[in-house]
């Protein structure tokens, strides 16, 4: 019986991450807890928010050795299934400006939905969503069932899905930007079998934002990647290649 990852960062961490991530490379060694506690309790930035008038850091940035040191402590203890504790070195992780913001933003999200704090979650994707955007960049990624047009059937994957449209969707229309969903499809022969799958999924997507904002019609387009590259490849049709199965979001001019 093929198992299942142990926890939601295997999927939840990839679909914010791809593209957040990007620009940051973990280059340091996990550092005492006396230190991390001391060095946090120094920093007193507000985490980035619509109203506090805080600026984002260019995404080309030095990420600060605290931060650096923060995330990987935070991500030792994500992975040990230590989330409550791992949100001590997230959260003031994200109040550090620089590339390793938006990291640390979808780290605080991830751990907060899996601790089940819906609406502390849907504050901080939220803050998660205006980082990425300020950067020209928008790393989601949703997840589909094999060989169809809706959302992979694990609520703990697709759960979130209808609160980060709504999240997007806001500031979206208050932008200049126009978003183009692209759909992508897995190498198994059902995924082939139907050509038009990926523009079905991207299409889909579309939809349900035009219906939670319809003044975005004439800013949205959905298309299928061509040629579909799988980031998985393993044509397994379950979990392990869920992410060959997805829609991106990649931002454009008007």
């Amino acid at each position: 019986m093929t198992r299942q990852p142990r926890t939601l960062a295997a999927l939840l961490g990839l679909l914010l991450l791809l593209g957040a991530c990007s620009t940051f490379q973990a280059s340091t060694e996990a550092a005492p807890d006396a230190q991390l506690a001391s060095a946090g309790a120094s920093l007193d930035q507000p985490l980035l928010d619509d109203d506090s008038g805080a600026t984002t850091a260019p995404a080309d940035a030095e990420p600060s050795l605290l931060a650096r040191l923060l995330l990987a402590e935070g991500e030792r203890l994500e992975t040990e299934g230590h989330c409550r504790d791992a949100l001590q070195h997230y959260e003031p992780a994200a109040r550090q400006p620089g590339p390793t913001q938006g990291q640390a933003l979808a780290a605080v999200y991830r751990c907060q939905w899996q601790l089940q704090q819906p609406k502390a979650a849907q504050a901080t994707f939220g803050r998660f969503i205006a980082h990425e955007l300020a950067q020209g960049r928008l790393p989601l990624k949703l997840l589909f069932q094999p060989g169809e047009s809706r959302y992979l059937a694990d609520p703990r994957v697709s759960g979130p899905y209808g609160m980060w449209l709504r999240q997007l969707a806001g500031p979206l229309l208050g932008s200049k930007t126009c978003l183009s969903l692209i759909g992508h499809a897995g190498a198994s022969a059902l995924e082939q079998k139907a050509t038009d799958l990926p523009l079905r999924r991207a299409q889909a997507v579309q939809r349900q934002l035009e219906t939670l904002a319809p003044a975005l019609a004439g800013r949205l387009s959905s298309e299928a990647a061509t040629p579909d590259e799988p980031l998985v490849g393993s044509a397994s049709d379950d979990w392990r290649d869920a992410l060959d199965r997805r829609v991106d979001f990649k931002l454009r001019p008007c």
